[in-house]
Formats: structure tokens, sequence, C-alpha cells
């Protein structure tokens, strides 16, 4: 179920009406059966897979809990009974996400050393994965949001938190459905709190939540599918692609990937404002970052501060030595790379991120040894110059991330240098994206002056709402009809669904 669809539009209110008419283990029952319909309305049968490994990180989480408490968290217990939760839940990401991968690469070599040698290749050596049924694997919708989940969970009882002794505030906890498709990734600690005592629906409240959900809808709808729609052959194209359609195409995506997935954040956590509950923010305004590393601080926040947690300070990213620290940096946006997708474009996505992340840290590192240089550097026009160096890295490594393949990454690359008349243009102006995209930055940087400088713009403030409810009704009718004027044809996936 999409949030976008028609459908999700009367099964989140029938949800929210329900769930503030129960109490107690009723209501919790009542947000699983959601949950579970909400997941299971796209293939029923992985909703086994998720329950089946719910139950498993449950029961292992309290007797890791047990472990520790009896022997302390050193003991070889309680290291085995973690490895044995990481292999389970990283070992079920790998199948069902790496194994056609991993299985066509080792072939790929295999064909090629037995050619480049002269040897005939056995049959099975042709096979494709899927044409033997264990490896006939379709991706799990969430599976990495999921898994990572459940991860830290463990990770973190090991660390010295109590896990949960109620299986159905764990099983809301992995299955919620606001969250569950493409997070944020929650914390349960955090989130087990608002399970158990919600913030009271007000009014105020129910106005933010909806606010939000109206504000994704926008942005999905009206914004990130019609550019979609008109950059998706590009990526595909393997002829050639001129300057303008591929500089275009670049900006495109860079826009699309962010109003969709940010739209998705926006609809889920208004979904769960409407159920008393706060998920945590993903974006602060990624695209205005000083630099890469304050862009990965905003950007899907709640991945960054996991691949944080779990993954770079225990490469020995907090330790002083600088080759440890270029690894630890370097082996944190590779698994972020990898974490996205499957195939050779994700992971040298990661790479170059990784080696971006370590130039910058060497530059910032030498720059305030030498204060002069510090203080040349520390003015709006090379703040300017940093910020257009940041953009035009990361539309030229989004090229890399969103082709399917490193050779039609080349082919858009390649475009960007290439003279040729520009064919995307009028598409554009065609579908209304400037105007419409011009609304939207107009009514955002309304809303920031506003909140940056209260006086004058206490016209439309409201100390309960925000923003006064005629401007709220007037936002919102504006942002229904520029949805409506969009004319989307059906509900399309979010593109994080595919990971």
């Amino acid at each position: 179920m999409i949030f976008s669809s028609l459908q999700y539009l009367f099964f989140l209110p029938l949800v929210v009406l329900l769930y503030w008419r129960t109490k107690g283990s009723v209501r919790m029952w009542l947000l699983i059966a959601a949950s579970y319909y909400f997941y299971m309305s796209w293939m029923p049968v992985y909703g086994v897979l998720l329950l089946a490994m719910t139950g498993i990180n449950w029961w292992l989480g309290n007797v890791l809990y047990d472990a520790i408490q009896k022997n302390g968290k050193r003991c070889k217990q309680a290291k085995t009974i973690l490895g044995l939760g990481l292999a389970i839940n990283l070992g079920s990401l790998f199948y069902y996400k790496y194994t056609n991968f991993a299985l066509q690469t080792l072939g790929g070599a295999y064909n090629y050393v037995a050619e480049s040698l002269g040897v005939v290749a056995p049959q099975f050596a042709q096979m494709q994965p899927w044409d033997v049924p264990v490896f006939d694997i379709l991706l799990p919708l969430a599976i990495s949001f999921f898994v990572f989940e459940f991860v830290h969970y463990l990770a973190d009882i090991y660390r010295g938190d109590q896990p949960t002794k109620s299986f159905t505030h764990f099983m809301v906890f992995s299955s919620f459905f606001p969250s569950q498709i493409a997070g944020p990734i929650k914390r349960y600690q955090e989130f087990v709190q608002q399970l158990i005592k919600p913030e009271k629906l007000s009014s105020s409240l129910a106005v933010e939540g909806i606010g939000l959900f109206i504000q994704g809808l926008f942005k999905k709808v009206a914004i990130a599918d019609p550019i979609g729609s008109l950059i998706f052959p590009f990526y595909g194209q393997i002829g050639a692609i001129s300057s303008p359609d591929a500089w275009l195409v670049a900006a495109g995506f860079a826009v699309q990937v962010y109003c969709d997935f940010s739209a998705y954040t926006d609809m889920g956590r208004g979904s769960a404002m409407l159920l008393g509950i706060r998920l945590p923010e993903n974006f602060q305004l990624p695209y205005l970052a000083r630099d890469i590393s304050d862009f990965w601080r905003r950007w899907h926040m709640s991945l960054s501060f996991w691949l944080r947690d779990y993954v770079y300070l225990p490469s020995g990213g907090a330790k002083k030595d600088r080759l440890r620290n270029w690894r630890a940096l370097f082996i944190t946006m590779v698994v972020c790379g990898v974490w996205h997708g499957v195939g050779w474009h994700y992971i040298i996505f990661g790479a170059i991120q990784g080696v971006g992340m370590i130039i910058h840290k060497e530059w910032r590192t030498f720059v305030r040894k030498v204060s002069w240089l510090d203080k040349a550097l520390d003015n709006t026009a090379m703040h300017l110059v940093n910020h257009a160096l940041l953009v035009l890295f990361l539309l030229l490594t989004f090229i890399i991330f969103r082709a399917p393949t490193m050779s039609r990454a080349f082919n858009v690359l390649e475009g960007l240098v290439r003279p040729g008349e520009c064919t995307l243009w009028e598409p554009i102006l065609k579908a209304g994206l400037i105007p419409i995209m011009g609304i939207y930055v107009v009514a955002w940087l309304f809303t920031e002056l506003a909140k940056k400088y209260p006086e004058p713009f206490s016209f439309i403030r409201d100390p309960k709402f925000g923003y006064t409810v005629p401007f709220k009704m007037a936002t919102w009718t504006a942002a229904v009809i520029l949805t409506i004027a969009a004319r989307p044809m059906s509900a399309v996936p979010f593109l994080y669904f595919q990971f």
C-alpha cells in the first residue's frame, strides 16, 4: 500500500479513529493488524518472514540480557548470542538482497577466467541464479530497514539497554506502518516510551500531522513523480545524450530523490503524529549543507546516525590514528552504498563518497592548522564556492547512484560535455514543473522567514498552531489543487521501496 494511493487515504483515517477509541492490549493488536495488513497487501507471504524475524529477535534480546545479567557482557555466552543475532539478521539481508548479485558476479568471473585460459565452462556456469528455485528471490519490501532496526536493538541490549518483555510491543515496533517501508530507522527505547504513553491528539498535533502529510503528498505527486517520468528514459538510453539534457537529467534526479524520499518521511511522520507518536526527522535541508560531511548529517539522518554508531565508531572512527580513521570513513560509506542497492554502481557510489569524506576531513585539518588560511577562507564568497563544489559533487555521484549500470552512468556523464540540442526543456515546460516548483520554493522561503523573523509575520503566526488557521487552510488548499493539477494517473511507488 502506497501513502499516495487512494486506498491509504481511506485506510489511515479508519485506523486513527479506531486507535483513539481503544486502549491497552486492544490498541496494540489494532496497530499490529493494521501494520501487517499494510505490509501484506503487497505480498502476503513476506508477512510470515517479518513475523518470524520479529519473534527470533525478541527471544534473542531476552536471552542476551539474561546472559549479561548472569555473567557480564564480556562473557563468551553473550558474545555468542549477539553474534548469532547479527548472523541471522545480516544473513537474511544478504540472502534476499545480494545472493543473485554475488552468484552472477562469481559466475561472470569464472566464465572470464575460463575463456581466458581456453577452458570450456561447464553447463551450470551458464545458468542464471533464478534458474535454481532456492535462488528465485523477490526482494521483500523494507528488509533493509527492519534488519537495521533489529541489529541496533540487539547491539543496544549488549551495551546495557533493557529488552522488552512484551512481544506485542516488539511486534508494533517492527511493523509500525508509518515507518515500516522506508523508515526513518527507529530506536526501540525511544519508540516504546511513546507507544506506551502516546501524545494526546490535540488540535495542534492533528494540524501539524495533517500539514506534514499534505506537504509530503504534494512533493511526491506534483514534483517527484513528474520529474521521474521525464528523466527515466535518459538513464536507460544507449545512444548519445546532449549536454543540456544530461545536466537537466542530473539536476532532475537530485530534485526527484529528495522530494520523493523526504515526501515519504513527511507522510510517515504525519501519519504517526495522528497516532500520538513522533518519529525522528530524516532530513534537515541537506542541499543547503556546507560540505560533504554536513550533507550526510542532514540527509537520511536515521541511517547516517545508525552507520555512525554501528559501523563508523566500531571500525575505529573515534581513534586518533589517521589511517584507522580513513579506513572507518571509507568502510562506512561503502556500507552505505551497498545498503542502498544491488550492483557495482552502488558500491562505487559509496566508495566515491568515502574518498570525498576523507579528502574533506584532511583539507579541514590542514586549514585549521594554518590560521591565516582559515581566516581567508571564512567569508561569504568562499562559502558559496564550497557549496557550489558540493552540489557539483552530488550531481555527478548521483548519476552513478541512479543509473542501472555503470555503462549507463558513463553515458550520462559523457553527455555532460557533449554538445547538442536540448530535447528535455519543452516537456518540462509542458508538465508545468517550473511554476509548481517555484510556488513550493516561494512558500518554503516565506515560512522559513516567518520562523526566523516572527515580528514582521505576526499576522500569520499563531501560538497554538504555529500559523493561523486561515493561513494553514490556504496553503493546504493550494497544495491539494496543485497536486490534482499534476494529474496523477496512478500511485507511483516511492524510490526507497527498492532498498
